[in-house]
């Protein structure tokens, strides 16, 4: 007789899980009836050992990109502020879900909440998929009774900063192409070309010119010894990501990216204004201060930041002001000390937050621009220079060739 797994709920309900074995799917609902249980569905055993196999093998799959995570946080919000319950908002996500990796964990996390957990305990498992940002916010929108509302601002801010990373990525793409394909063409002219006309040269045994002769010499040390380059290019990536494991080496590098031209700048306020934002997606989601400056650890990424964030969160823990700590960190903006300053005074801390994130953003926006508007042409003079360089080395020997004939 086939076997039958079922999922049911008893009367002090709590979710109840086993099998029965009956000749049909109705035969096994009435023997879940009649031991005193409420059936919430039922499905063939082995039906059931597949699905999980299948979840199982889809949890060594892929990640869960910022992409599929922001999608998946906008269908929650919806359906939730919707009216529809947990598990069928889960269920209805499940079938949505293309992600193999984000399918497997809404499994796991949906088994949880039936059998009686909340959804950010049901989250907090997977936090390589929900950082500690994303279940702060879930679990003060529960305990509020807002989590609709939470999780719609969860969801607008991930858009925004994915949105951001997407022009940041868009705007460095072109240069990156030029850099890359100048490359390729001086390679592909040292491997290549060059080779050809220095035997051709070795034939006449006649004297070159300083800039032939350099190119070759170029040329020939880098056909021979490119693997030597190779390898200290990779000893040398070794080294450097050793030294950032270390909290000293992660501190120094980060504090010295801020201080490099144009770019030290930009990725400066860009920091900023990801921090302001969160801040403020966090206070409005209902986390009170301290709670969210201690959230705010996962979202900085440049660690001599992270430090003054710390150091702002101790002073404030003793009663300071989140302004003057922020300013007396001397880590950040003054504007966003101000802005801090301001919106203690008027009580209004998200917008006052907001506005300063608005007003960074902006000007990271046309600061990648302009550095853009900039590199471009750089490149293509530095890349045109030398494809030049090598022209000329090659050409004026047969043009003295032609002239000695």
């Amino acid at each position: 007789m086939p076997v039958y797994a079922y999922e049911a709920v008893d009367a002090s309900g709590a979710v109840v899980n086993g099998t029965v074995s009956a000749a049909d799917e109705r035969a096994a609902l009435g023997q879940v009836r009649e031991s005193g249980l409420h059936p919430m569905g039922v499905r063939p055993a082995a039906q059931v050992v597949e699905v999980e196999a299948a979840a199982s093998a889809r949890r060594r799959g892929r990640r869960v990109k910022p992409a599929d995570l922001t999608l998946f946080t906008r269908q929650l919000a919806n359906l939730v502020r919707g009216g529809l319950p947990m598990l069928t908002t889960l269920d209805a996500l499940l079938e949505n879900a293309e992600n193999a990796r984000l399918h497997a964990v809404l499994s796991d996390v949906r088994r949880e909440v039936s059998g009686g957990a909340s959804l950010h305990e049901a989250l907090a498992a997977f936090p390589r998929e929900f950082p500690p940002l994303y279940l702060g916010l879930v679990q003060a929108g529960e305990s509020s009774g807002e989590l609709g509302t939470v999780l719609e601002r969860l969801a607008t801010f991930l858009e925004q900063d994915l949105e951001r990373r997407s022009q940041i990525r868009a705007a460095l793409t072109y240069p990156a192409l030029l850099l890359v394909v100048g490359t390729l063409i001086v390679f592909g002219l040292v491997t290549f070309l060059i080779p050809r006309f220095a035997a051709m040269f070795a034939e006449f045994g006649r004297g070159l010119p300083l800039a032939t002769r350099v190119v070759l010499g170029a040329a020939d040390f880098l056909g021979h010894w490119w693997w030597v380059l190779a390898l200290v290019a990779v000893l040398a990536r070794l080294g450097h990501r050793a030294w950032l494991r270390t909290s000293a080496g992660r501190l120094a590098w980060d504090r010295w990216r801020l201080s490099w031209p144009l770019l030290g700048r930009l990725g400066w306020r860009a920091a900023t204004a990801r921090l302001a934002r969160t801040l403020a997606t966090l206070l409005r989601g209902g986390v009170n201060l301290l709670e969210a400056l201690d959230l705010l650890d996962g979202v900085v990424d440049n660690a001599w930041l992270a430090e003054g964030v710390r150091q702002v969160r101790a002073g404030v823990r003793e009663g300071e002001s989140l302004g003057a700590q922020t300013r007396s960190s001397g880590r950040f903006p003054g504007l966003l000390a101000q802005m801090m300053l301001v919106g203690e005074q008027t009580g209004d801390m998200e917008q006052a937050l907001n506005t300063v994130a608005d007003a960074f953003d902006v000007e990271v926006t046309n600061g990648l621009r302009g550095l853009v508007a900039l590199v471009e042409p750089v490149i293509i003079l530095v890349m045109g220079g030398v494809v030049g360089v090598v022209i000329y080395a090659v050409l004026i020997p047969i043009f003295q060739l032609n002239q000695g004939g």
